[in-house]
């Protein structure tokens, strides 16, 4: 039986405060929460995506010593077909509960917005954009959340979200309110300090403020339409985590396994998307062992014909041998 069969878990365990409460699961599946579409069962899991929701399930967890792992809106991430330990936090809320988190702090020159980590990455471009907030339209059809997009100081098209962060509120494992500016951070290409700390990992971005320089809504509006345009033509649309290797000093990572004539490359359900050399695509129920092992070729191809070796940008999480 794989970790994509239908099955019906143990009722979940209702956990309330008093004043919040969260539905634990258990013997939960994780690959309704990766984009990849591939991962085996977390042993408890629960979707959280306030900061109250979010202290609560860390009090939870320590209250059964259990890990924590923490899953944003699920692109970048390639979790292990043993599955995840512990409690998996999902921290995701749907656009129109983002809307409602939205936070106006300074409608003057330079708009100051303090947006839930939770929010999807998209409706923040789109929202920004039709606000006439420049420099988030690239971020329109982008997969995953607000706080995921922090952790991996996401970009596109000449931009980062690192060039816009003031500020971000993190809940600790205490289960404490933190405030820390982007310096903390210390964002560099595809890299922060909260990508790298050491697992289990200790802060969970539950909110950050951007500042904007103000833009034409319509303009913007029809330049986030060109990116997801450009999305659509250019990226596959499958079950994939976006691209898999970073971009090496001077060139591309896709076009590199391109010319190494790996497109279509396949290994088990895994396969080099024909559309982008640089995504792998989940088209027949690829496990993770496939996906792993196909970066593997990758790499090794590259490597022996370029002599680039590639950095896998994708994370890897879970139990993994």
């Amino acid at each position: 039986m794989t970790a994509r069969t239908r099955v019906k878990g143990p009722p979940p365990i209702v956990v309330d405060d008093g004043t919040t409460s969260i539905s634990v699961q258990s013997e939960a599946r994780t690959d309704l929460y990766s984009t990849f579409r591939a991962g085996g069962p977390a042993d408890f899991l629960v979707r959280a995506g306030t900061a109250p929701e979010i202290a609560l399930a860390f009090q939870w967890a320590r209250q059964h010593d259990v890990p924590v792992t923490i899953f944003g809106g699920g692109s970048n991430l390639l979790v292990s077909d043993r599955g995840v330990r512990g409690l998996v936090i999902v921290v995701r809320r749907p656009g129109r509960d983002a809307e409602a988190g939205l936070e106006l702090l300074d409608d003057g020159a330079r708009p100051l917005v303090r947006v839930p980590a939770s929010a999807p990455s998209t409706w923040l471009g789109r929202t920004a954009a039709g606000r006439g907030w420049h420099g988030m339209a690239w971020l329109v059809g982008l997969p995953g959340n607000v706080g995921g997009a922090l952790v991996n100081n996401a970009g596109a098209h000449g931009g980062e979200i690192k060039d816009f962060l003031v500020t971000m509120r993190l809940v600790s494992a205490s289960g404490d309110i933190i405030e820390r500016d982007r310096a903390w951070l210390a964002p560099a290409y595809r890299f922060t300090t909260l990508k790298h700390a050491p697992r289990p990992r200790e802060h969970v971005v539950v909110d950050a403020v951007f500042q904007f320089e103000r833009g034409d809504p319509a303009a913007l509006s029809a330049l986030a339409d060109e990116y997801a345009d450009y999305r659509h033509r250019t990226q596959p649309t499958g079950a994939c985590a976006g691209s898999i290797f970073k971009n090496p000093p001077g060139t591309y990572a896709g076009l590199l396994i391109q010319q190494c004539g790996l497109k279509g490359l396949r290994v088990g359900g895994a396969v080099v998307s024909d559309k982008h050399a640089n995504f792998i695509v989940n088209d027949a129920n690829a496990t993770a062992a496939d996906i792993v092992e196909l970066m593997r070729q990758v790499q090794a191809r590259v490597a022996r014909e370029t002599g680039v070796e590639l950095e896998p940008e994708i994370e890897r999480t879970g139990d993994w041998l």
